[in-house]
């Protein structure tokens, strides 16, 4: 099972990332996906924005994917374990 870093909403990108922000649209929970000076076209269904995620971190080098969620009930544990960020200094 594949685990991700969570990113507190409103936290600064890091520039060594891709961001997969989870959050509601019409009523279905969807993802958008960026990356320093990528953005995919259009929201995706959680699954596949975390697939495109890992494709970009793979072709641009970047060292890992973070999640920013709206509500923290968005996060289903069949998409991967979500760590909570590192403290202050870290």
């Amino acid at each position: 099972m594949a685990t991700y870093e969570r990113l507190p909403l409103g936290a600064r990108f890091p520039p060594d990332a891709v961001i997969v922000t989870v959050r509601r649209a019409l009523g279905r929970t969807v993802a958008d996906v960026a990356a320093v000076d990528q953005i995919a076209d259009f929201p995706l269904p959680v699954p596949r924005a975390l697939e495109q995620a890992s494709q970009w971190c793979g072709e641009m080098g970047l060292a890992r994917i973070q999640v920013v969620l709206e509500d923290e009930r968005l996060w289903n544990a069949a998409w991967g374990e979500l760590n909570s960020p590192p403290g202050p200094g870290h």
